[in-house]
């Protein structure tokens, strides 16, 4: 009996461990990993209605606050978590720098656009755009 119960100790508690593991949300900025700052940002900007959720804002924080994002990865996620129905007037300049800068790809242009004219919630054709990000 004792060697059932701490077997059966043993197994939930790996399975408990497993379980808070998995839980855990990773943000890779600026990387070409399966969810990139940029795909994070797009799915966030897809669900959107208004402003970000807590739990968007928090992946945006994410994605602000990390070593590897680019300076324009964190400009659109600041941006973001600026937004209030559209975008705050302080990020307007900054976004419009994004686009201008020959150097931005193609997604943090596109992104930066987005949310730039942003009223509200993403229109059709920004979220067939940014679905394509998710791709």
């Amino acid at each position: 009996m004792f060697t059932l119960m701490s077997t059966l100790r043993i197994f939930v508690l790996g399975i408990v461990t497993l379980g808070l593991l998995s839980s855990v949300t990773t943000v890779f900025a600026g990387g070409d990993h399966e969810k990139s700052a940029t795909y994070q940002m797009a799915e966030i900007m897809h669900r959107l209605k208004h402003y970000p959720s807590p739990a968007g804002k928090d992946v945006l924080n994410k994605i602000a606050q990390a070593a590897n994002t680019t300076e324009n990865e964190r400009t659109i996620a600041t941006a973001m978590m600026n937004l209030q129905h559209k975008v705050a007037s302080g990020d307007v300049p900054k976004l419009e720098a994004v686009i201008a800068n020959k150097q931005s790809t193609a997604h943090e242009r596109e992104l930066a656009t987005i949310v730039l004219s942003l009223d509200h919630r993403p229109t059709g054709q920004d979220k067939a755009k940014l679905k394509a990000m998710m791709q």
